[in-house]
């Protein structure tokens, strides 16, 4: 099987790869070798060499070989193992840092901790050759972090430094004079550096231009930023006399003194690109920006000062109306947030992980506020947001705008607090809603605006409203053009045009310039976006447990299963022969491939093939009722709900049902949680994926894998999330080499977005190569 980059992220997740991108860079795999299906390699880690590796027989079977903590205690892919896997794909070659051997202990002797060790740096020699010596230093001896070590040793090579018989060496008056310009500054901030006296000599007549900035509020509500950089006593510029000097060729200015002045050549870049994206005027030597940059402008400030811009007053909790005494503590903050920017008139993304309560703190948030306050959201919330509001602030007036008779409620909007409607109905009704001002609107589930052309993107952004929020856990479903259509919403004109959001981050991103830009973006949106996960507030909260249960076809479906694949086939070259046009009949194949795995009668009602599925699930469903687990049961297809419904009958377990078609959703709900006799709830995946709490399950599992892992997750989140007690199992039913199992390698590509909130992506839609990886 090939090793790819992209099966590796989905194999250990965003963290642990680049964690073991630092371990691979740090020269620190002595050997790799792969011979399917075994990968094997060598690392040297506190002065001690060790193997690790992967046995890898699908891209779901895959043991771990390493030998550390990681993998034999918790059962995880290491990022020693990843690391020999990337030696693979692209080797380095191995070094040993002087520092690393100096710090060197016993691998079996030295315990490994979590304590971040203090970083001490000593540098020594002259502008053209320049020798470095790391070491680590902890609370007590005898402990050590090999990985905090490796990512720090990283940071050294990053600066340019390499091996050379055993010592950390930087060569070349530009190597030198950049590093003590730009590198050596921003490494004072984390790590002690002693600087020797030679190198101090050499240095003693190179002066580094140190930024100046100040922003200040103008009596029209703009702000005037002013930027210039100082050298000694006589020496000025301003931001275009340094990119002037940039650009000479030689970035270095002799002062009168006689010293030479440095700029940073990073910073100044940063600066450049930051000012592109405010695209300010000019007036009397200042930078005119509008006031919603004054969160991008400081948080760049901070970077590029290493000084943390003192922190904006806070609301006081009283702020808040009753509702305050039944939030948790990070839930207060989030309305306070909410309602800070409410009174500010501005706008704001609560991107929450799904289960924390987004709708509680946006409730608490217009019980503080006058309204009229609109929220819009899926048609299957609006009963949601109405209970919640009757259930948690009764003070609220609330109007829902739904139903043949709707039009009939409009001059109603000015006597209620909250108005509720849904993204369809939005779009119908939008010449109605032109007649009025709200205090704040807001999107709950606003993947429903990610196309910024469509209907519903179109009737939301046409809602006057003197503030504007969104609430999403995912705010980056599928792109990262997701986060341009939301922003389009909150604060139009913020990103810049689509256009221009699209050549300056979605190019430089998809061709993998990650590093600078994707920086700059989350610098720009933070200010914006309050995003908290539940590993970190909610310790309290029960594990989630992930299985994969992979079923074998049985030899019906088999045979069914390779006359659709043979067809499938057709189909995409097809496809390729007609550049696209074929686009819908190769969905079609997918789709009946799909279906051919959960059961044949969802291609031939008349079909008496067993499902192999089905028994798995049956199976699954018996041990998890006989240990007193309830579960919840996802399908994206109604019809498969149909056929579980009677083996649930004959099998004597108890279940009830929710899908498109269900009037009464709340008493649906309200029963499955009031009446712990009730084994399975079976519901439809788009129908109950979103927005309802279902904690009196304990175990999930999906029939059948959906495209995009967000929508999993959230599903999944029905039941793991506040008010829940035990470990949640969530259970993949996954068929063995058919298009499910290749589904699981697409979803791991998109799961990299929201592993660390925003990760770049550049997937839209279906290609060519994608469908034909999906067939096989």
């Amino acid at each position: 099987m090939e090793i790819t980059e992209k099966l590796l992220v989905s194999l250990g997740g965003w963290p642990v790869f680049k964690e073991a991108k630092s371990i691979r860079n740090a020269g620190r795999i002595q050997d790799a070798v792969y011979a399917p299906p075994i990968l094997k390699g060598r690392l040297s880690e506190g002065g001690r060499e060790f193997s690790a590796g992967l046995r890898i027989r699908n891209p779901v079977d895959i043991e771990n070989l390493c030998p550390c903590r990681d993998s034999r205690q918790r059962g995880l892919i290491c990022a020693h193992s990843i690391a020999v896997a990337l030696q693979i794909l692209a080797p380095v070659a191995a070094r040993h840092a002087v520092a690393e051997q100096a710090a060197a202990k016993s691998f079996s002797s030295t315990p490994s901790t979590s304590e971040a060790p203090r970083v001490e740096l000593g540098i020594e020699g002259s502008l053209r050759h320049l020798e470095a010596a790391i070491s680590f230093h902890y609370s007590r001896p005898g402990i050590q972090n090999p990985n905090a070590e490796a990512v720090s040793l990283a940071k050294l090579i990053a600066c340019g430094f390499e091996n050379d018989k055993g010592k950390a060496v930087l060569r070349g008056e530009d190597a030198v004079v950049k590093f003590f310009a730009a590198d050596l500054p921003r490494l004072k901030k984390n790590w002690t550096i002693r600087e020797g006296e030679r190198f101090q000599h050499v240095t003693k007549d190179i002066v580094r231009f140190e930024p100046r900035f100040a922003l200040k509020e103008r009596s029209d509500g703009w702000l005037d930023f002013h930027i210039h950089f100082t050298a000694g006593k006589e020496a000025v510029l301003s931001a275009h006399d340094l990119q002037r000097l940039l650009q000479s060729g030689k970035p270095q200015l002799k002062l009168a003194d006689g010293r030479i002045a440095v700029p940073d050549v990073d910073l100044a870049s940063d600066l450049e690109e930051v000012l592109r994206d405010c695209d300010p005027s000019q007036e009397r030597g200042a930078y005119k920006l509008r006031e919603s940059q004054r969160g991008y402008i400081e948080s760049s400030i901070a970077e590029w000062t290493g000084k943390t811009p003192p922190p904006a007053p806070a609301l006081d909790a009283k702020a808040l109306g009753p509702l305050r005494e039944r939030l948790r503590p990070y839930q207060i903050e989030g309305a306070l947030w909410l309602l800070k920017n409410a009174r500010n008139s501005s706008a704001g993304l609560l991107a929450d992980e799904m289960g924390l309560g987004k709708t509680i703190q946006a409730l608490a948030m217009m019980e503080a506020l006058p309204g009229p306050h609109l929220v819009v959201c899926p048609s299957s919330l609006v009963w949601n947001w109405s209970r919640e509001a009757s259930v948690f602030c009764p003070n609220l007036r609330v109007l829902t705008i739904e139903g043949p008779e709707r039009a009939e409620r409009f001059p109603k909007i000015p006597n209620h607090d909250l108005i509720v409607t849904s993204y369809a109905l939005l779009r119908r009704d939008a010449e109605h809603y032109k007649a009025f001002v709200f205090s704040t609107t807001t999107l709950d589930e606003a993947q429903h605006i990610k196309n910024p052309g469509s209907q519903n993107a179109r009737a939301a952004c046409a809602i006057r409203s003197k503030s504007r929020f969104i609430l999403t856990g995912t705010p980056l479903e599928n792109c990262i053009r997701d986060l341009w259509s939301l922003f389009d919403f909150l604060l139009p004109g913020y990103l810049g045009t689509r256009k221009d959001f699209q050549e300056r981050y979605e190019k430089p991103l998809a061709a993998g310039e990650s590093a600078g830009v994707w920086l700059r973006l989350l610098r720009r949106v933070k200010p914006w976006m309050l995003r908290r996960r539940k590993s970190e507030i909610l310790k309290e909260l029960p594990a989630k447990i992930e299985q994969v249960v992979q079923v074998e076809l049985s030899p019906d479906q088999k045979a069914a299963y390779t006359q659709l694949q043979i067809a499938a086939r057709a189909e995409v070259d097809a496809m390729r022969e007609s550049g696209g046009a074929a686009r819908m009949k190769v969905l079609t194949a997918l789709l009946r491939l799909r279906q051919a795995c959960c059961d044949l009668r969802l291609l031939n009602g008349e079909s008496e093939a067993p499902s192999a599925k089905l028994e798995a699930l049956l199976e699954l469903l018996g041990e998890a009722v006989d240990g007193g687990h309830r579960t919840l049961v996802f399908s994206q297809f109604t019809s498969m709900l149909d056929l579980i419904v009677p083996a649930l009958d004959e099998a004597g377990i108890s279940w009830c049902r929710l899908d498109g078609s269900t009037k009464d959703r709340g008493a649906v709900v309200e029963r499955f949680q009031s009446d712990a006799s009730i084994s399975v709830f079976l519901i439809s995946l788009k129908a109950g994926g979103a927005g309802l709490n279902l904690t009196g399950a304990d175990t999930v599992i999906h029939f059948d894998p959906w495209w995009n892992p967000a929508v999993e997750a959230q599903a999944t989140d029905r039941a793991h999330r506040i008010g829940q007690e035990k470990v949640v199992t969530s259970i993949k039913l996954i068929a063995r080499d058919t298009v499910e199992q290749r589904v699981l390698e697409m979803q791991a590509k998109k799961r990299i977005l929201s592993t660390e909130l925003l990760e770049p992506d550049s997937v839209v839609g279906l290609s060519i190569q994608d469908a034909q990886d999906l067939i096989g």
